[in-house]
């Protein structure tokens, strides 16, 4: 058996605490209505671009779009990538969000990219219950050279029964100053009283801070009741690319399942953390954090800092199933508050390890939760960091990992009670 017991050092917990002002700047924008309708019956795949790490999806028809749907040219849209779109599709939603009751619908030309710049926080918002909009593979984009150095929200749905489709927008980071410190601009915001919301096959592209964040800015913050968070929210194959702090930030939710989809390249923005998923609510702002977050079959690759972090407090019934965590900053890095459920992980091309190890479970304010890993592969690492760190204080059980052409002669870094079984090494099995 390989296990030794390296000098147990200090860990830096990543913070993605934000300025509560951010919720007076959000006053701006729009009221979240609450009366119930029916869902929409939509379905639709992702156009995805093929990658070495992404398979190519299997054809599905296009749905069915409604007659009488609102379309951005009924308002003098070009979709150029060039004419400055910004007030026409700002008309689109103002008409779409006053619409009367009952269902609504908006369809965006094929492939068509709609270029904006910037006129309000919440640029565009869907908060009319009973929505559905079909991307048709076309593209918001937000013009060169708008400024990073204050929040914006690109797209905001604050409602019940929404269904956004094959929609990308780009937000253009690579044509836009440089952003030097923690300024809220993503790309797409859930936010509070957000009930049963479908995005399936939307993109971000470029975001300055996150490709999506899913946080109630709509109470008063601290929230103490978990009344408006988003709740019943499905990610179904959702690509959030190249993003300043992390492609998918969940801040507070209820009930939000991940169903395949890539969240790789975030970078750049000082301070991090740079996950591909970040389930991380704010200290002191976010009482009642994350309950109930499910994570299927997605690719978190080439973030420089985790794959998926599961960080800070009251996060609780989190389930990680058959992710793909590769050449990240680590693949896993957990400081459990509530139960943790993670069956399938695959890591590899671990050359650089920022935290303690390829997984890493770490303490927290909330010592004695539950932490389950099953089914755990680490291949193809040069890092000399352990492949499996735990010095967190709770009940943590390991049952299946396998380390495959791994440098380090620590496979497992543990400094408290775990139980461990199922444990090899190049297919010889040492615990």
């Amino acid at each position: 058996m390989l296990r030794t017991r390296p000098t147990a050092r200090p860990f830096s917990i990543p913070r993605s605490a934000l300025l509560l002002a951010v919720s007076v700047i959000l006053s701006a924008c729009a009221s979240v209505q609450t009366v119930g309708v029916p869902t929409p019956n939509t379905a639709s795949s992702a156009s995805a671009t093929p990658t070495p790490d992404a398979a190519t999806p299997a054809p599905v028809p296009p749905p069915a779009i409604p007659a009488g749907a609102l379309a951005p040219e009924q308002f003098g849209a070009v979709g150029d990538g060039i004419t400055d779109d910004t007030a026409a599709l700002s008309a689109l939603f103002t008409h779409l969000n006053a619409a009367t009751p009952g269902s609504a619908a908006v369809s965006f030309a094929a492939g068509k990219v709609y270029a904006f710049h910037r006129t309000q926080h919440c640029q565009f918002e869907i908060t009319r219950e009973d929505v559905t909009v079909y991307g048709n593979g076309a593209t918001l984009k937000v013009m060169d050279d708008e400024p990073t150095d204050s929040p914006w929200f690109l797209v905001r749905i604050a409602a019940r029964h929404v269904a956004v489709i094959d929609l990308t927008v780009d937000a253009n980071r690579d044509q836009r100053p440089i952003m030097t410190d923690d300024q809220t601009q993503t790309s797409w915001f859930i936010d509070g009283g957000s009930r049963d919301v479908t995005l399936r096959g939307v993109r971000s592209v470029g975001a300055p801070l996150d490709g999506m964040y899913i946080r109630d800015l709509v109470s008063t913050l601290p929230t103490t009741s978990a009344d408006q968070y988003p709740t019943d929210i499905v990610l179904d194959h959702v690509e959030l690319l190249k993003s300043g702090r992390n492609n998918l930030s969940v801040i507070s939710s209820r009930n939000l399942h991940i169903v395949g989809g890539r969240f790789t390249g975030a970078h750049g923005v000082p301070g991090g953390p740079w996950a591909g998923i970040d389930i991380e609510p704010n200290r002191g702002a976010d009482m009642q954090g994350n309950d109930g977050v499910t994570i299927d079959g997605a690719q978190t690759n080439d973030n420089l800092g985790s794959g998926i972090d599961v960080a800070q407090i009251n996060n609780t019934n989190i389930t990680i199933r058959n992710v793909d965590s590769h050449r990240n900053g680590t693949a896993l890095f957990l400081s459990p508050s509530g139960s943790i459920t993670v069956d399938g992980l695959r890591a590899s091309g671990y050359d650089a390890v920022s935290k303690a190890g390829v997984i890493a479970i770490v303490p927290s304010d909330v010592p004695g939760a539950t932490v389950t890993l099953r089914n755990i592969e680490v291949s193809d690492s040069t890092d000399s960091k352990p492949t499996f760190f735990q010095n967190y204080s709770g009940r943590v059980s390991l049952d299946g990992l396998h380390a495959t052409n791994v440098r380090t002669t620590t496979i497992l870094g543990t400094y408290q009670p775990t139980t461990v079984a199922n444990v090899f090494l190049d297919g010889v099995q040492i615990q």
